[in-house]
């Protein structure tokens, strides 16, 4: 099972990885005898250094990889948080830390994360590497020194089991403000993990019986669901009704939905 929050994440971080993979691929075979603008692509475009606009446009697409999925877990810690179902309200994307902090904090409180150091300070490091490429020369973004410490420990574990990753050469490259194809590719699967072992998480504690007083509240917050609430009584309203349940909430069981929906349509309207 998967939430609407992970499938979004994993639509967005997917297409942004085809992407950054495409760009690398397609520039590896442009060469001096055919890159010529084809027909219909009106745009000015005169490299005097071929091989150097090919890298700076591949480390480009790195960079943007990394951004956009970044913000894309950034965007899943806090939807996954105020998900209706979620039960730990300690465990959330608020407060006026830095992101990169609210991500450490959020998943040191994720046991099967807590376990998984790797998970743990990957994940911040791709947020501070993303905090480096915005605001290059104005970032102070950096892991701790304690930090630094216990993914070089555990550099060769990695490097067996994670692609060939090489984390010394990361720290250096991510010192350089440099990117690599390995390193984007890299950072990311460990966004994708951690959020993966979330979801599992979510549903592993999701209790139910406790947690459907709370859905049903957080639906009347819903303004797109008011609309609809507040509609005459009719067959198409209830419809409606089950079709934004069942829209919204498809990783739950049927029969627990359809108690839902009956509660929902017996409720008068304000």
């Amino acid at each position: 099972m998967e939430t609407l929050e992970l499938k979004k994440l994993l639509r967005e971080i997917g297409d942004s990885v085809h992407s950054m993979n495409t760009i690398a691929v397609g520039l590896s075979k442009l060469k001096i005898d055919n890159c010529d603008i084809p027909e219909g692509l009106d745009i000015s475009w005169k490299p005097k250094d071929l091989d150097k606009s090919k890298k700076k446009a591949r480390r480009y697409a790195e960079k943007a990889a990394v951004i956009y999925s970044v913000e894309s877990f950034f965007e899943y810690l806090e939807s996954i948080s105020t998900n209706p179902l979620w039960i730990h309200d300690e465990i959330n994307f608020k407060g006026d830390d830095k992101k990169a902090q609210k991500v450490h904090n959020f998943l040191s409180k994720i046991p099967a994360i807590k376990r998984k150091n790797e998970f743990l300070i990957l994940s911040e490091l791709a947020c501070h590497w993303r905090n480096k490429i915005v605001h290059s020369n104005a970032s102070r973004a950096k892991l701790s020194s304690n930090k630094i410490d216990k993914l070089k420990k555990m550099k060769e574990y990695i490097y067996d089991n994670y692609h060939h990753f090489d984390i010394d050469l990361a720290l250096k490259n991510y010192e350089e403000k440099k990117i690599t194809l390995k390193d984007s590719s890299t950072l990311i699967t460990f966004l994708i993990k951690s959020a993966r072992l979330i979801d599992e998480f979510f549903f592993r504690e999701l209790s139910l019986d406790n947690s459907s007083s709370k859905l049903v509240y957080n639906i009347y917050e819903k303004s797109d669901f008011i609309r609809i609430f507040k509609q005459q009584d009719s067959e198409k309203r209830d419809r409606q009704i089950s079709t934004y349940i069942y829209m919204n909430f498809p990783f739950l069981d049927s029969k627990y939905l359809e108690k839902i929906i009956d509660k929902i349509k017996t409720k008068p309207r304000p």
